[in-house]
């Protein structure tokens, strides 16, 4: 498993605007830049943060694969860096 390069990942949605946009149009593309394995891969394409936790996502970054769904667009905690 690569949990540094899953954590980034989520890091990076959080902190990159372009990271959430490219995800949300090409998310193969986005992640490619990443050393995932295939699990992890598998779990990020669910959009569920639950089933990152036991591949070693950080639980508080894990909620921003969220992101990628403009449900959530108005979220306000999105603007908490």
């Amino acid at each position: 498993m690569s949990r540094y390069h899953l954590n980034r990942f989520l890091f990076d949605l959080k902190m990159k605007p372009g990271a959430v946009d490219q995800a949300r149009s090409d998310l193969d593309t986005a992640l490619s830049g990443y050393d995932l394995s295939g699990e992890e891969v598998a779990a990020l394409k669910t959009r569920d943060p639950r089933q990152l936790r036991p591949l070693g996502a950080h639980g508080m970054l894990a909620l921003y694969l969220m992101r990628l769904d403009s449900e959530f667009d108005d979220n306000i905690y999105w603007t908490q860096k």
